[in-house]
């Protein structure tokens, strides 16, 4: 698996190989992000369920300043912090916890959210409520969710724009409109 584009463009990530997380395909990838961006003036992310990290590396290539990565799996962050050591990357913070344990102990908002959770995780609307009060005021969540997983197209001030689906995966771009 490679980084996609921008500053690490083609350098080498290494996967989880874990059964409990799935990683985002490099086209995938780069369609998400053309979506969102694709390149960014700064910023900050957060990479809820980060796996190998590809997602919040890959905005990190793309210009966001600052990632914090999350899984709870151990093996998963130890693999995510290898690619950041491997790609010299230094503005990342990381942590193993259960998703609402980590987000309990922070005070942060970010304006990007990437939430890939596994897919028995089938409560979208439940999760969105969980990490709309850590969204920047114009922040965007993307949601990368089982195809028949049924989702909200709004929560508040939080708005559906972008909805593509690729094989069995559906990934949903939500943009916080105040």
């Amino acid at each position: 698996m490679r980084v996609v584009a921008g500053k690490y463009r083609h350098r080498i990530i290494q996967m989880t190989q874990l059964d409990t997380t799935r990683e985002t395909q490099d086209l995938v990838r780069g369609a998400i992000f053309n979506m969102i961006g694709p390149y960014f003036e700064g910023g900050t992310a957060l990479d809820l369920f980060s796996g190998s990290g590809a997602m919040g590396i890959e905005a990190l290539s793309r210009g966001i300043q600052k990632v914090h990565f999350n899984d709870v799996v151990a093996e998963a962050i130890a693999i995510t912090k290898a690619n950041c050591t491997n790609l010299k990357i230094e503005n990342a913070s990381f942590s193993i916890l259960d998703y609402k344990d980590f987000l309990k102990q922070t005070n942060l908002q970010w304006d990007i959210i990437f939430l890939d959770p596994p897919y028995k995780m089938d409560q979208a609307e439940e999760l969105l409520r969980t990490v709309l009060p850590y969204v920047t005021h114009n922040g965007r969540i993307v949601y990368e969710l089982a195809i028949a997983t049924e989702y909200p197209l709004e929560l508040g001030s939080l708005k559906l724009i972008k909805n593509k689906t690729y094989g069995i995966k559906r990934v949903l771009v939500y943009e916080m409109q105040v």
